[in-house]
């Protein structure tokens, strides 16, 4: 049986535009539009998202340099599809910027099944939810939030299943992790977890993990009301929203003592004095002052204790931090400064007011994960904060892991649902890029190993960091990249985070060498994050960012076609094809014998399944060297699928069978001498026939 399919809005957007320019392209479930007209958000659901936008609700609205975006969440019988969601993005100019549709498909018989499991059969309960959870993640440190379970709906193999979403935040290592359990028996469909390492040093975090601690379990009930008391103690003493405009100074590095001193050899155990050329004297903008009593809290960072060990953060009388590393003090001063000057740096860039990210005080643990070294961002519905860890070189003496974790947060806060599809390895490539962008622009960036990320914590006998000029690094499409895992594809063998940032980071670089400004590149990239919801892939992603360039300078495109060929080396976007002729498909064609021959590239089929055992073939000869795509478009009620066979017509070499409305791609390279003969499949699955239910379009490209 097919698994339960997405309804995309690639399937739906064969329509002519009355604009001589206008156009669009699409990736997956993700379109980006020019020169189109937007009218309101409904009318953009019901022309692009079908028939499910009867079940959308709106949920939130962002603005961002561009545009105002839209974010629907897709509901059945008044509980939300998880992960089933669509985000409209149109142009302060009323033109239509992108459509991300990620809703579901729900037949009429899915609907009743799903309406028995709401309403005739037995369910365990929010309390035995929490109680299974609480069981599965072994909770064995303080809370950092209560435990939360909420009904939804999980897209299964059978149409949609009831269950629970619990989301459970606790101080590290315990972390957090959200849940899903059928609501039936409480049994475990799927988990993540919502702390975000910066690397997987003790492995992946998993339940299964957890599952094999030693030690025993906190009590969920005593957990539940410490943090209760805790939270209610820490109300009166919030950080200040707005600046103060009261200045202090401490030491910090910048970015880092190895960076500065352009010297590899320097290590943890160096002796202090080794260390004396790194330090810079820097303002602390707009801190707290209590009775004379000077914080490290101001308007955009508020540091402290989360985490253990329980350390309490510093301060002073007189505004001035002079302590240097090995104190506490010095990691309190250095994340503050990197915090609150990058979170500056990104208002310069036109990100304020309703366009603002992260424009408050975020939560800083700079001694926290138990003393583990490792740094994360976590996040639990509307909380969200940093830690770092001491063990090794402290994570917060390294700009490098402070700027990787505010660019998880800065993902987080674009985009809430920011989960599924690549988000994994593309939130630490970012996070990666992010860090490597500002060192790039100080003093040594561009000559000490500007390929290192974490070039004082990492890249030594403690971890080996990671690479941002992994230009050997493929990407797959019939692949998943989750964070920090090893991909092995054509021999070549890579960090998943590393296939991300090195087009990113090889971007900027080409760009700033070009004469152009590193704050429009990563104008260009924040601008990208905005209006996409859960699931986004590579190919997805990087079609945004190029998107994004060609929006933000449209009359220069170098900023485009650089971002296009870097993400073309790593094999994550296609190379620009010219448009190519269009032909309709003949029958009959039912064979390989008979087969429709397409000779030139780019080629668009306009076909008809006259019949639900209709077969349509298609002959293409490949050359040596070139690599075949095929693109299937079902109108969008109707499912169709896609196989690819060797020259006999009868071995398979590729297939896709997605669901009703969804695209199908499959590709083969012709590794060979000589041309080759192959196949292209269209068959019936489901869903209309005939002239005016049965169309669909084919695209053949090499």
């Amino acid at each position: 049986m097919k698994t339960f399919r997405l309804s995309l809005v690639a399937a739906t957007l064969c329509f002519a535009f009355s604009h001589a320019q206008a156009a669009s392209q699409s990736v997956d479930s993700l379109s980006v539009f020019s020169n189109v007209k937007a009218g309101s958000p409904q009318q953009v659901l019901q022309q692009y998202v079908g028939q499910s936008a009867a079940g959308l609700t709106l949920v939130r609205s962002n603005e961002s340099l561009l545009g105002k975006h839209y974010y629907y969440q897709q509901m059945l019988h008044g509980l939300p599809i998880d992960q089933a969601d669509v985000a409209v993005s149109i142009g302060h100019n009323g033109q239509l910027l992108k459509v991300h549709n990620q809703a579901r498909q729900v037949s009429a018989e899915d609907a009743a099944k799903a309406f028995k499991q709401l309403h005739s059969l037995s369910k365990i309960g929010n309390e035995a939810a929490l109680d299974r959870a609480w069981a599965n993640m072994k909770v064995q440190h303080a809370l950092l939030k209560a435990p939360q379970a909420d009904m939804v709906w999980v897209v299964g193999k059978d149409g949609v299943q009831l269950a629970y979403k619990v989301q459970i935040a606790a101080e590290m290592p315990t972390g957090g992790f959200v849940q899903y359990l059928s609501a039936q028996d409480g049994s475990l469909l799927k988990s993540y977890s919502t702390s975000l390492p910066r690397h997987a040093k003790n492995g992946e975090r998993s339940l299964e993990a957890r599952a094999t601690l030693l030690g025993g379990t906190l009590d969920r009930a005593a957990a539940t009301q410490a943090v209760a008391k805790r939270q209610a103690q820490q109300l009166s003493s919030g950080a200040l929203a707005t600046p103060s405009g009261i200045n202090g100074t401490g030491f910090v590095f910048d970015p880092d003592p190895r960076t500065t001193l352009n010297n590899d050899s320097i290590t943890d155990t160096s002796a202090a004095s080794v260390f004396e050329p790194a330090y810079f004297n820097k303002p602390l903008r707009d801190l707290t002052v209590t009775n004379g009593v000077y914080s490290l809290s101001g308007p955009f960072v508020n540091i402290k204790n989360i985490e253990s060990p329980a350390t309490a953060p510093s301060t002073t009388t007189n505004g001035a931090w002079t302590a240097k590393r090995g104190n506490n003090a010095f990691d309190d001063t250095n994340v503050y400064f990197h915090l609150d000057q990058n979170q500056r740096y990104i208002q310069s860039l036109g990100f304020t007011g309703t366009k603002s990210i992260i424009n408050r005080p975020l939560d800083v643990d700079t001694d926290g994960l138990n003393g583990d070294d490792n740094s994360h961002y976590s996040y639990g519905g509307a909380t969200d904060y940093l830690a770092f860890g001491h063990g090794c070189v402290n994570d917060s003496e390294d700009a490098d892991v402070i700027l990787h974790e505010y660019g998880h947060a800065i993902h987080r806060n674009i985009n809430s649902n920011w989960s599924g599809g690549d988000t994994g390895a593309m939130g630490e490539g970012f996070g990666d890029y992010w860090a490597g962008s500002y060192s790039y622009s100080t003093a040594n960036g561009k000559t000490y190993h500007p390929e290192w990320a974490f070039s004082w914590d990492g890249h030594n006998s403690c971890w080996g960091g990671r690479m941002m000029n992994r230009t050997d690094a493929k990407y797959n499409s019939s692949k998943t990249y989750g964070a920090h895992s090893s991909v092995t594809e054509n021999g070549v063998t890579f960090v998943s985070d590393e296939l991300w940032s090195t087009p990113l980071f090889q971007s900027l670089t080409a760009l700033v060498a070009a004469g152009k400004s590193r704050d429009n590149v990563d104008k260009i990239i924040l601008e990208a994050h905005f209006g996409l919801g859960s699931g986004v892939t590579m190919r997805q992603m990087a079609t945004s960012i190029v998107n994004a360039a060609k929006n933000l300078f449209p009359n220069d495109l170098t900023y485009a076609n650089t971002f296009q060929a870097k993400f073309e080396a790593q094999n994550i976007l296609g190379a620009v094809v010219p448009p190519g002729p269009s032909m309709n498909e003949t029958e009959s064609n039912n064979t390989a014998a008979t087969a429709n021959t397409v000779s030139t590239t780019n080629t668009t089929v306009n076909g008809t399944m006259s019949a639900n055992s209709d077969l349509d073939f298609f002959k293409v000869s490949l050359n040596p060297g070139l690599t075949l795509s095929a693109t299937l478009t079902p109108n969008s009620t109707s499912d169709y699928d896609l196989h690819l066979f060797d020259s006999n017509g009868t071995t398979q070499l590729a297939s896709s069978v997605k669901g009703t409305g969804q695209v199908d791609t499959v590709s083969y390279k012709n590794t060979g001498t000589s041309p080759k003969t192959l196949y292209v499949r269209v068959k019936y699955y489901s869903g209309g026939t005939g002239a005016t239910n049965g169309k669909y379009t084919l695209n053949l490209k090499w």
